[in-house]
């Protein structure tokens, strides 16, 4: 098969014989085809490092079960077929349980069948990302990219991918995350994809690969009997198995499992005999490596003696490959007990573990956990048979500290994942290092702090220090960091006092809210509103603050839930609170009242249709945030662009079109500030806010203007339906009715079939994916393209189309819903007209004339005066081109029956007489 990859033209690729790299100047990720070919290992090599082995790159134990869970993934991929677009699945599962090589298995097993298969794995150096976009690879079915440690990259990262994998009109991209869990991180990422991209992700729980303990015989026999092929050892007769075989848990892991038959295998080569224990195995194994170091130093092949290369390991353990610049910095900061210039150092590390990509250095052991452990046994306090080194403790303190280095992140997050097995590691190191140093969490990344709420080891007081400093300063990848962190406070046990209790939950409120589990949100919510409802009245004053808040998010997630009285009522009371702070603070609070202003009109406006109520609040909200100080501030900038465009829809409820027009110009300039800035976050908001502005303009008949917003408008949501389809192929095709209207009124012809072609594509596509509320829209879409193709002279299609419109139609007009009643009598003489003005097949106009009076008889004498109108200028345009084609008789039977249908206060009176 002939492999194919793109590039957008931030990006170069380079094809180094099967091996595709897209190197990019400014993302953060790399893709290789993947998964490569097996790496075979000469049975010397196996022997000097048998750990190597047990690397799922080199497959030396064939791919075993997991037939259930092949299937799910095929299912999945599957589904995506029939709508191009990015999917998104995750599997998930400790360390050791097989995620890799299943993800292996299925992406060879694919690329055999046409796809392409890709790897994304982070950049050492990690550059600033402007706002990326690459297209899809290759041609075939589909693209696989496979993201392991997906648990460290941050949301905005995934979130980048998952953009620069859209593309119009192209095959789907499938996006297969593998992490070891589904914790907060996993909410958070789903929340965002679900809220901001329309995108529903899939999650898969890897179990361990053995069920039951008597299935472990047979699976440790077969690893040994391709570890001992490996290793050129005679399995025959096999080894016995371990004593603790059956007895511990643990073997049912694969990982486990593997280590434990490739000790057995090197224990009986060597007559010795082998760990019992699961505990055991990986000291056992990194003996090897550290004998594999002496004989390499004792041949002249590396400088560095055991001791030194076991700290240069360490290091590459905590930090993972770093940029060769970044790595000789590493080893400075942490010079090891060897007077060698760090680069020597690294081409030593480099001889004994070979970098995975040509630009990184310090490669860590594999598996990782073979690389935790190490790091375990390195560090003093443990009981195992492995001399701790001292130097060990002291470089983790010269190597993670506060001021941002390029491997802090990884080193903390390794250490903390390190510490869920090995206690002396939480207790003894990183524990204290995070009480000495609590800003390291600001660095750390919400994968850290997720793995350190999990720690037993994590006490009160550190835990609360840790929350106070980042509700202060979090950033917001650490969201869902920051989740876990009041999750675990407000489980601890025993009594918080009333107030803190209600502030943590006030907190957790609006923290899950952030990342869209808003059920969740609203329970926190309310309890935190009751408590601090009952402090304020008992006089706790502080409380007022936190009271306000808790009502303005509680406020939203009601909305969300459809309860928009209560969340009416929530703002309203959030509102009453922050006046009384703004009186006495009112810049530590108008912000915040502004904002609580703003959502009041918002709901008034946007989910009550109560729009000229919410001009008040909304003008409030607008005078207030122009009166502070704060010219520069993202937050007064994102609440001022809310307000305006607020404040716009009241002033044109209330007639108003000069404020109206303002208000959106406004709105739009800042919306515009805020996505030049941040990029792809703000494409949704400023899409709506160019089609505000552009219906303000149209209203004051600035068309050629108001054609221009519009049209910027839909090309944004153009690209932000490629990439979720779900959530914004509906509102493009809101905005694809309005545009149509705007270019029919306005007499561009030249537009219509274009735009109604799009249209009625897009429609189909929505009813296709089962959203059968669109089927009325789609049926209006399609008498678009008959008038669109009548004004360009296709009567034929024309006519096909006019037909079709109405076969759409008519079974929800049969039902009995008035709207559909009414669009089929207006398609039904839409039909005739055009049969009438381009003079094709006559002979249906009084089919259709029948069909449209019967239908038009149906309706209710209290029609709405709208609708009633819609049908009769529907009829008496066709009465006046049967008149102007010279069918007077035609034309005075269809008024006279019209008008007998119809009631006599709708009849104009000098018809009467005709008639």
């Amino acid at each position: 098969m002939e492999q194919h990859a793109s590039a957008s033209d931030y990006a170069r690729i380079v094809q180094a014989g099967r091996d595709v790299v897209i190197l990019d100047e400014s993302a953060p990720y790399r893709l290789r085809m993947w998964p490569p070919p097996p790496q075979r290992l000469s049975a010397e090599e196996a022997r000097a490092q048998p750990s190597r082995l047990l690397r799922a790159g080199h497959e030396v134990v064939e791919f075993a079960g997991r037939e259930a869970e092949m299937k799910t993934l095929r299912t999945w991929r599957d589904s995506c077929l029939s709508h191009p677009r990015v999917a998104l699945g995750l599997i998930h599962g400790p360390g050791g349980q097989g995620k890799t090589r299943l993800a292996s298995q299925a992406a060879r097993i694919w690329r055999q069948e046409g796809w392409n298969t890709f790897h994304a794995v982070l950049r050492p150096d990690r550059p600033v990302r402007p706002a990326p976009e690459t297209p899809p690879f290759g041609t075939g079915p589909g693209t696989v990219v496979v993201v392991d440690y997906a648990q460290e990259w941050d949301t905005g990262d995934l979130l980048g991918l998952i953009h620069d994998m859209s593309s119009p009109g192209a095959a789907p991209v499938l996006l297969l995350l593998l992490a070891r869990s589904a914790g907060v991180w996993w909410q958070t990422l789903q929340s965002r994809l679900v809220r901001n991209l329309g995108i529903v992700p899939e999650a898969l729980r890897l179990e361990p690969l053995v069920g039951r303990p008597s299935d472990q015989a047979p699976l440790f026999s077969e690893a040994v009997r391709r570890f001992a092929a490996a290793l050129e050892v005679p399995a025959a007769p096999l080894p016995s198995p371990p004593s603790g075989l059956g007895d511990h848990s643990a073997f049912n892991q694969a990982l486990t499992l593997h280590m434990s038959a490739l000790a057995t295998v090197l224990a009986a080569a060597d007559d010795t005999v082998a760990p019992d224990a699961p505990d055991k195995l990986s000291a056992y194994l990194l003996a090897r490596e550290r004998t594999h170091w002496a004989l390499l130093h004792e041949r002249g092949l590396l400088k560095a003696d055991p001791n030194a290369m076991s700290q240069v390991v360490y290091i590459a353990a905590l930090t993972g490959p770093l940029s060769y610049a970044d790595g000789t910095a590493a080893l400075q900061a942490a010079p090891v007990e060897l007077w060698e210039h760090p680069g020597r150092l690294i081409k030593d590390h480099a001889v004994c573990y070979a970098q995975s990509r040509a630009d990184s250095v310090l490669e860590p052991l594999y598996p990782d956990r073979l690389n935790e452990d190490f790091l375990a046994l390195m560090l003093p306090g443990h009981e195992r048979d492995w001399p701790a080194d001292l130097w060990s403790a002291q470089a983790f303190g010269l190597l993670v500290k506060p001021g941002g280095t390029p491997w802090t992140r990884t080193a903390l997050t390794r250490l903390a994942e390190t510490a869920k097995r090995w206690p002396h590691v939480a207790h003894s190191h990183l524990i204290p290092l995070l009480r000495e140093h609590p800003e390291l969490c600001l660095e750390a990344g919400s994968a850290m702090i997720v793995a350190l709420t999990e720690l037993h080891e994590l006490d009160v007081t550190l835990a609360a220090d840790l929350y106070g400093l980042l509700a202060e300063r979090r950033p917001i990848d650490l969201t869902a960091g920051y989740v876990a962190l009041l999750t675990r406070l407000t489980n601890i046990p025993g009594r918080l006092p009333p107030h803190e209790r209600a502030i943590l939950d006030a907190a957790l409120c609006a923290a899950l809210g952030e990342i869209g589990r808003y059920p969740e949100a609203a329970e926190y919510g309310e309890a935190a509103v009751a408590r601090l409802r009952g402090l304020v009245a008992d006089g706790t004053e502080e409380c007022r603050d936190h009271l306000a808040a808790a009502l303005t998010n509680l406020a939203e997630y009601r909305s969300v839930a459809g309860a928009n009285q209560s969340a009416l009522d929530a703002t309203r009371e959030a509102v009453s609170h922050y006046r009384a702070l703004a009186r006495r603070s009112p810049g530590a609070y108008g912000l915040r009242l502004a904002v609580a202003l703003s959502k009041f009109g918002n709901i008034l406006a946007l989910r009550m249709g109560r729009a000229s109520e919410a001009l008040a609040p909304a003008d409030e909200a607008v005078r207030i945030l122009k009166g502070l100080d704060e010219a520069d501030s993202a937050s007064r900038t994102e609440a001022l662009a809310t307000a305006l465009a607020t404040l716009s829809r009241a002033a044109d409820a209330h007639a108003d079109g000069t404020l109206a027009l303002e208000s959106a110009r406004e709105s739009l300039i800042l919306r515009r500030r805020l996505a030049e800035a941040q990029g792809a976050v703000h494409s949704p908001a400023l899409s709506r806010a160019l089609d505000t502005f552009g219906r303000a303009l149209w209203r004051t008949g600035r068309t050629d203007e108001a054609l221009a917003s519009l049209v910027e408008s839909v090309t944004i949501h153009r690209e932000l339906a490629t990439i979720a389809p779900e959530r914004f192929e509906p509102i493009l095709e809101g905005q694809l009715h309005h545009l149509f209207e705007c270019y029919r009124e306005s007499g561009l012809r030249q537009k219509l079939v274009p735009t109604a072609e799009e249209l009625v594509a897009l429609a189909q596509r929505l009813v296709d994916r089962g959203c059968q509320e669109f089927r009325p829209s789609l049926a209006v879409a399609t008498y678009h393209l008959a008038v669109a193709r009548a004004g360009a002279g296709q009567w034929g299609e024309a006519c096909s189309a006019a037909d079709l419109a109405a076969e759409l139609i008519r079974p929800r007009a049969t039902l009995g819903f008035v709207a559909s009643e009414v669009a089929l009598v207006r398609f039904l003489c839409g039909s005739a007209l055009i049969r009438v003005e381009g003079r094709r097949d006559r002979s249906g106009v009084p089919d259709r004339l029948d069909e449209a009076l019967a239908v038009y008889a149906r309706l209710p004498v209290t029609l709405a005066a709208n609708l009633r109108r819609e049908c009769l200028d529907a009829f008496e345009v066709l009465e006046e081109s049967l008149i102007a084609a010279g069918d007077d008789g035609w034309a005075l039977g269809l008024r006279r029956r019209r008008i007998r249908r119809t009631p006599a206060d709708h009849v104009n009176p000098r018809l009467r007489g005709r008639s």
